[in-house]
């Protein structure tokens, strides 16, 4: 109690009463929100629906995308978070989503202990990542971009802390380094590495620090340990469901990233996007920050305290912007991007605001922050409103129709007609049909009565069969119908 007390203090100081209950009013917004709309198609149903099939099967070793299906494009870190949540909270929205609210905590507190190691105001750094926009939208999505920034912001902090922190911590840091590359691996896979080392050899060669970098590390017997430390999954995993290895490391990791549409994807298809789309993803994640920081910079000019630049403090501008920008400079060729994936840029990119802001009158500081957390809180609070009282979420899920299903209290089987629908399979433990065409539809109706859950943009593919069904009613964007009797 007196530690939450000081610290407490300590946030109201830094940041402002109007602005510290604004904060955290948002923070528990979100967590409360988290089991008050859907899980969403495509992404949240199919990845909610994978943790469910984990915790269910107990199988900790293969996600499978649907019976009999393993899937390949994604190692199980987020799926073992999320299964872990089913397993305490049973099977609903807020047991998948809470633990990557969880892991969005851990960022959060990994960013604040390196800047409090590197002479930042660490509350300016909570304040500012936890209200980016895709920041804390992701705090509480199913999906794996939140695991895989658990490892990069450790990796990126240990590095600088390994080289710039103080000497009797150096050690640790340097295993921690490894340690946050071996998330990575198990969490995204090989991708994790490029968005950590090349912002480092870019940074060493801005600041003529090569030679520094690699003493500063044990490099070889350090990626060794990373790997090590996940070959026994990757290897399992290829035992398990063989072809693995060649479907992850060839497919997911090269020809998605070098072929714009690429056609290999087994389990929908790629995102294809304008190269250099990324840049513009990078503004709109970052809202409403990325509005803030030119003019802090511009405002730095015209203080002071701004003139005491030292080569320390220049070498870790260059390494927050390097390392912010990272996911950027990397995909900035890919034709297959999404703006998840600037994510791991974010907690660089508001230790960096953190560090401008540190320079300026403390009176600008506070109302820059007070006017990007109101901003944050706007947002958030529209999307909110839009998911749940605007039945946005409703028309990209299932769960309205699965409800309409079981409360007609009968064991008749229910069908989709498919369309990737992922949070059927959530929303009713597995046991929701899906079939391809409508044929397949007459022949299941033939042998028994069905309930046929149908996208009222698909009702067209079923309109010479209409007369043969019974309207039970409408749920988001499906139509419930159940077949005659035989």
């Amino acid at each position: 109690m007196i530690f939450f007390y000081r610290f407490w203090s300590k946030a109201e100081l830094a940041l402002g009463k109007s602005t510290l209950y604004i904060l955290t009013g948002l923070i528990l917004l979100r967590a409360i929100s988290l089991a008050f709309y859907p899980l969403m198609d495509t992404t949240e149903g199919r990845y909610g629906e994978m943790a469910r099939k984990m915790a269910e099967m107990n199988d900790w070793i293969t996600p499978w995308f649907n019976v009999g299906i393993p899937f390949w494009g994604k190692p199980p870190l987020s799926f073992w978070i999320s299964a872990l949540g089913v397993k305490v909270f049973g099977v609903n929205e807020f047991a998948v989503r809470f633990p990557q609210f969880l892991a969005a905590v851990f960022i959060v507190f990994i960013c604040y202990d390196w800047a409090k190691r590197s002479l930042i105001n660490p509350f300016y750094v909570i304040t500012i990542l936890s209200t980016s926009v895709l920041f804390i939208l992701l705090s509480g999505a199913v999906m794996t971009d939140m695991a895989l920034c658990i490892g990069s912001t450790l990796s990126l902090r240990a590095f600088w802390l390994s080289l710039r922190g103080a000497e009797e911590n150096r050690k640790r840091e340097q295993w921690l380094f490894f340690i946050g590359l071996s998330i990575m691996l198990y969490a995204k896979g090989p991708v994790g590495w490029v968005l950590v080392f090349i912002p480092i050899v870019l940074w060493a060669l801005l600041t003529a620090s090569i030679k520094e970098t690699w003493k500063g590390l044990p490099w070889i017997l350090g990626c060794t340990l990373a790997i090590l430390l996940s070959l026994p999954w990757y290897l399992a995993a290829e035992l398990h469901t063989p072809g693995f290895l060649h479907y992850f490391f060839i497919g997911e990791h090269w020809q998605r990233f070098t072929i714009s549409g690429w056609k290999g994807d087994l389990y929908g298809t790629a995102h294809a996007r304008p190269r250099g789309s990324i840049w513009l993803y990078l503004i709109v994640a970052s809202l409403p920050w990325c509005l803030i920081l030119p003019i802090t910079i511009w405002t730095t000019k015209f203080h002071k305290n701004s003139l005491e630049n030292t080569i320390k403090d220049h070498q870790l501008k260059v390494y927050l912007l390097m390392t912010g920008l990272a996911p950027c400079i990397f995909f900035t060729m890919s034709g297959n991007t999404l703006w998840t994936y600037i994510l791991p840029g974010l907690p660089s990119l508001a230790l960096l605001l953190a560090l401008y802001l540190g320079k300026v009158k403390v009176s600008f500081a506070k109302s820059a922050l007070l006017w990007g957390v109101s901003l944050s809180a706007v947002t958030m609070i529209g999307v909110l409103i839009a998911l749940t009282l605007g039945h946005k979420a409703d028309l990209r899920s299932a769960k309205g129709v699965v409800a309409l299903y079981k409360a007609q209290h009968n064991a008749k089987p229910i069908v989709f007609l498919s369309d990737k629908p992922f949070s059927p399979m959530f929303y009713t433990d597995g046991k929701a049909i899906e079939v391809n065409t409508v044929e397949q539809i007459d022949d299941l109706s033939k042998s028994s009565q069905i309930y046929l859950a149908i996208k009222k943009s698909q009702l067209y593919r079923i309109s010479s069969e209409l007369n043969t069904l019974k309207m039970i009613g409408d749920a988001g964007r499906y139509s419930l119908y159940l077949s005659h009797p035989i």
